[in-house]
């Protein structure tokens, strides 16, 4: 099979970002098996792998790191960095955007991917057990592959003020896993913004921002997100 085929949904969104950009150097950070890097390579760009756990075969791009610890990269060096799925593992998101900016060249991209806690079904669970389904503080069974992960899952709003504090400009917030039980009840939960955003009178445009993107159909009802901005200047 092509290598593109047999992507997850999340990296196939973050390869349909990419593909087209202009040809450069991409971090793929957390990289895994290295699918999303390896049909980027064929692309025409230049990967550099990066993972604690796993490592891609028959690349020379390789580094073995923590995304905790402080990225193995020199400043400015790549044009767009990819992170799918492991915020949620990570002890400290602060300190990562800082990385993440400090080795993205001005102008350059981030795409990110990570489990959507915001969803009206997510949200009600939550209402009634006070932990988000997923990531329970405790395991009904054991031994599963992840137990020994402590979860921090950051929600959208966390992520948009990271992107802010860092000096990102969101472009593109794509969901994905769009669920039935969630379409059924987001009409509902989207009534209840509605208030604020017509009779908000300050108009802070970032706060007005976030509220659009809490209260729109794919944050409300989709299990993932995929989020892209772009480096606009250096702090």
């Amino acid at each position: 099979l092509d290598g593109k085929l047999q992507m997850k949904n999340m990296h196939q969104a973050i390869y349909e970002l990419l593909k087209d950009k202009k040809r450069g150097f991409i971090l793929d950070a957390a990289c895994g098996k290295g699918e999303l890097g390896g049909a980027l390579e064929k692309a025409g760009h230049q990967v550099f792998y990066m993972d604690k756990y796993d490592q891609p075969q028959d690349t020379g791009h390789f580094v073995k790191a923590n995304l905790n610890d402080f990225l193995p990269y020199k400043d400015e060096k790549f044009d767009f960095v990819a992170c799918a799925e492991s915020l949620q593992y990570l002890e400290n998101h602060e300190k990562l955007f800082r990385e993440f900016r400090r080795v993205l060249k001005t102008g350059g991209s981030l795409i990110i991917s990570f489990p959507n806690v915001l969803t009206v079904s997510s949200r009600l669970y939550f209402l009634r057990r006070g932990y988000f389904q997923h990531f329970k503080p405790f395991r009904t069974k054991q031994n599963k592959e992840w137990d020994h992960f402590i979860y921090n899952i950051p929600s959208f709003v966390e992520v948009f003020e990271l992107i802010r504090k860092n000096s990102f400009e969101l472009r593109d917030v794509i969901a994905l896993d769009i669920k039935l039980k969630n379409l059924l009840l987001y009409p509902f939960l989207k009534t209840l913004y509605l208030p604020e955003l017509i009779f908000d009178k300050n108009k802070n445009m970032g706060k007005t921002e976030m509220i659009k993107r809490l209260a729109s159909r794919g944050l409300l009802t989709g299990n993932r997100l995929v989020i892209s901005c772009v480096k606009v200047n250096n702090l």
